[in-house]
C-alpha cells in the first residue's frame, strides 16, 4: 500500500498540530492565561486552562463547530455556502471531492433537515486550532476482536472564513463505506471516489 502525498501531508499536519499543542501547552500554562473560546464544545480529559488562540483561530474553531452542528449533523445542507468555499476539496477517499457532490450524497441519505441541534454531537475529545487549521478528534470504542479505544479525526483548513480543505479518516473496513461509492456511481457524478 502506498501513501499518497495528500495522506502524507494530512498525517504530517495532524502530527505537527499535536506536537505544536504539546510543545506550547507547558509554556502557555506557565502564563496561567486562559483565552479559550467560551463554551468550547469538548469532552476533554485534560486541563483547558492552557489553551490560547488568536482571534482568527477562535473564529475558525467556531466555524468548524457550527459547520458540523448546523449543516452536517442537522442535515441542513442549504447552509453549505455559509461554511464551504466553492473550491473546497474533500480529501476523504470515500466521498465525492466537491461541495456539490458531498452535499448531494448527504442529502440522498438525509433528505429532511432536523431542527437545529444545540451542540455538536458527539463532542470532540480534542479540538484545537493552529493558524488556518482546525482539528477535531473523537475517541471510538471497538469491541472486536477485544475492547479497545482508537481515535478518528476531522481536519479543516480555512481561508477567508470558509472551509477550503477537509481531511478525515478514510475508513474502508469491510463494506463500511460502500453505500457512498454506490450512490456516487448511480448518481453519475464525476467527482466520485475510486473503489
Amino acid at each position: 500500500m502506498t501513501i499518497s502525498r495528500i495522506h502524507f501531508m494530512a498525517a504530517g499536519a495532524v502530527l505537527a498540530m499535536g506536537c505544536g499543542f504539546l510543545l506550547t501547552q507547558e509554556s502557555i500554562a506557565q502564563d496561567n492565561h486562559n483565552d479559550a473560546p467560551a463554551g468550547l464544545p469538548i469532552a476533554a480529559k485534560y486541563d483547558l486552562s492552557s489553551l490560547k488562540y488568536t482571534p482568527e483561530e477562535r473564529k475558525n474553531l467556531d466555524m468548524a463547530v457550527a459547520y458540523y452542528r448546523d449543516c452536517v449533523q442537522s442535515h441542513n445542507f442549504a447552509l453549505r455556502d455559509k461554511f464551504l468555499a466553492q473550491s473546497e476539496v474533500n480529501h476523504n477517499p470515500n466521498d465525492p471531492t466537491t461541495p456539490d457532490g458531498l452535499m448531494a450524497m448527504l442529502n440522498s441519505r438525509f433528505p429532511k433537515a432536523d431542527p437545529p441541534h444545540k451542540q455538536i454531537d458527539p463532542l470532540p475529545n480534542l479540538l484545537i486550532a493552529k493558524d488556518d487549521m482546525v482539528l477535531l478528534m473523537y475517541d471510538q470504542q471497538e469491541k472486536e476482536p477485544r475492547p479497545y479505544t482508537w481515535s478518528r479525526f476531522e481536519m479543516l483548513r480555512f481561508q477567508n472564513g470558509k472551509i477550503v480543505e477537509h481531511w478525515d479518516v478514510g475508513d474502508r473496513r469491510a463494506n463500511s463505506q460502500n453505500w457512498k461509492i454506490d450512490w456516487c456511481v448511480k448518481a453519475g457524478r464525476k467527482d466520485c471516489p475510486t473503489p
